[in-house]
């Protein structure tokens, strides 16, 4: 593990508030956090762990601060809870059975991906509101938990996007709820999909706890910052601003690594 400096763990915690601001917007925070830590000489594995249990905090305290929008959303959440478990720690036993030269591979890709999928946000808005119009309520089949599922397998074993594709998918069920009661719903289960396989890192994963400390503590002010801004400003510029930010970065971590 590397031994960090108190400028460099000064930067991570601004950079901790930034994120977890952002993971409350938009659901991409991670996808600067993990570039971040890699730059600090965290190998991929290591860093993608850590950063995992880093922005849970961020998700807790955003869920918090979303209290208003979630009050009456609580009944449909018990539903997605189970699956979003489950689904988080298959994800978090993936990557630990895999042998970490696997991930370092596909840790370019995971980041790419993660940034397409925040580029392409405004269009699956877009797409959503459409259906939106046509759409009726009709609660939570076996499809919406398969779904949910499987984004918390994806967050468990990397995370970088969770939030979009929750919001996604979640705007596709909940024809009837405000894009701030998603938004609410999305922290809920960014936190959930984090958090438990940020549960089993703790003890069976290569964790840097220095930058994994300082990612928790500055990420409890930065999500009920996110939640103040994304009521006020639109999360479309941000989204657009991260998604070029993870392609550079893949690319960046693709060059460190091959």
């Amino acid at each position: 593990m590397p031994h960090f400096s108190v400028l460099q763990l000064a930067l991570l915690a601004v950079v901790g508030i930034v994120v977890g601001a952002l993971n409350a917007i938009a659901g991409a925070g991670s996808l600067i956090t993990f570039p971040v830590l890699i730059a600090f000489g965290l190998n991929p594995l290591v860093a993608n762990v850590s950063n995992c249990i880093g922005v849970t905090a961020g998700n807790i305290s955003a869920t918090i601060a979303f209290r208003r929008e979630l009050r009456h959303q609580w009944p449909a959440i018990r539903g997605m809870l189970w699956p979003a478990a489950m689904g988080s720690f298959v994800g978090g036993i993936i990557l630990l059975a895999l042998p970490s030269s696997v991930f370092n591979v596909i840790a370019p890709l995971l980041v790419a991906i993660g940034a397409v999928l925040t580029l392409l946000q405004p269009w699956l808005v877009k797409r959503v509101t459409a259906r939106r119009a046509q759409s009726t309520r009709h609660g939570q089949s076996l499809a919406f938990r398969v779904f949910i599922f499987l984004i918390a397998l994806y967050g468990g074993y990397f995370g970088s996007g969770i939030g979009l594709l929750f919001f996604a998918v979640l705007s596709l069920w909940f024809v009837d709820s405000s894009v701030h009661e998603l938004d609410g719903v999305k922290s809920v289960l960014q936190g959930l999909s984090n958090g438990c396989a940020g549960l089993l890192f703790c003890f069976a994963a290569p964790v840097s706890w220095p930058a994994t400390i300082v990612l928790l503590l500055s990420g409890l002010i930065g999500g009920p910052i996110g939640v103040v801004l994304a009521r006020r400003i639109p999360a479309k510029p941000l989204r657009i601003g991260i998604g070029v930010c993870g392609l550079i970065a893949a690319v960046l971590i693709a060059l460190r690594t091959f």
